[in-house]
């Protein structure tokens, strides 16, 4: 569990060589954006994020981090700004440890609640929303 967050201070703080030190050689990474395989892979794309986020933070939500053997369950708010624009999404992550290292790395986040606080002007307001309004038709 204290790998878990000490990750996340790492990646708060941007000290990407303190990120990767959690993943072993192995890894893999599984999020919204792709599956990422072996270290190299895996610090490409923490080195996106931490260049597309600025700002970012993250904080325990009042679920915490859960561990049952090899097993970890998390969910942290991540804060920071992306082009400009303050956002904020709660991430729910699943580890698999060996050892000390993360051997897997799955997260998920909303990606059109992203996209709808980073999005800048009308055009992209409106485009954001028409999908948004597509994808709830006939919920509400």
């Amino acid at each position: 569990m204290n790998v878990v967050r000490k990750l996340n201070e790492a990646l708060s703080t941007g000290d990407i060589e303190t990120l990767m030190s959690f993943y072993a050689e192995d890894a893999t990474l599984i999020s919204p954006n792709g599956k990422f395989q072996g270290k190299d892979a895996i610090r490409h794309n923490w080195t996106w994020s931490l260049e597309t986020w600025q700002n970012l933070t993250t904080t325990e939500t009042e679920f915490g981090v859960m561990a049952i053997g090899n097993k970890v369950a998390a969910e942290h708010t991540v804060e920071g700004t992306v082009d400009g624009m303050k956002v904020s999404v709660p991430i729910p992550c699943l580890y698999e440890f060996i050892g000390d290292k993360i051997r897997l790395h799955k997260m998920t986040f909303d990606r059109l609640s992203l996209a709808k606080q980073a999005a800048k002007g009308w055009f992209s307001k409106k485009i954001v929303g028409s999908i948004e309004a597509r994808m709830e038709k006939g919920l509400h």
